[in-house]
């Protein structure tokens, strides 16, 4: 009996997901990776050489970096978009140096409540080096970044 309840349980998972728009795919983060969705800001130039590192932005008393997740994957930069935003993302990797970031988005997210059973890895051209997976779910491709990973790209490049 315990072996029914357990395998029914794990099919039961659900994860609030948002499906984020960039330029010419989506992003498939957990909901809790997400602090705020905030309206494209004024940004606060910085010292990185590095193209993807838009700036800082001025969030809750924070100066938070700012990347174009396109130019971090070598992907040329997105067109001006009347609706783009930011989302703020938690930082995964604990420092203290940077809890949080931003990555420039296309749009407003869309709230996804996704069942394990939902989402399916596929095989994706033009998959960039920050992004882990190519899946399907809910009928919508998107890319489930490596948030690591661009974290440790972010570090080094701030």
């Amino acid at each position: 009996m315990t072996q029914v309840v357990t395998t029914t349980v794990e099919k039961n998972i659900q994860v609030d997901c948002l499906l984020v728009p960039l330029k010419d795919k989506h992003l498939l983060l957990p909901n809790v990776s997400v602090a705020e969705v905030i309206p494209f800001s004024h940004l606060l130039t910085t010292n990185s050489s590095a193209d993807w590192m838009l700036g800082r932005i001025d969030w809750r008393g924070t100066l938070v970096p700012a990347i174009c997740y396109e130019m971090l994957n070598n992907h040329s930069a997105p067109a001006p978009n009347p609706n783009a935003r930011f989302i703020i993302v938690n930082g995964v990797g604990a420092n203290a140096d940077m809890p949080f970031y931003a990555i420039l988005v296309q749009g407003i997210p869309k709230l996804m409540h996704v069942h394990k059973d939902e989402i399916q890895q596929v095989d994706a051209m033009n998959m960039g080096a920050f992004d882990g997976m190519a899946v399907t779910v809910d009928g919508d491709n998107a890319m489930i970044p490596d948030l690591e990973q661009v974290e440790r790209e972010l570090l080094a490049g701030v």
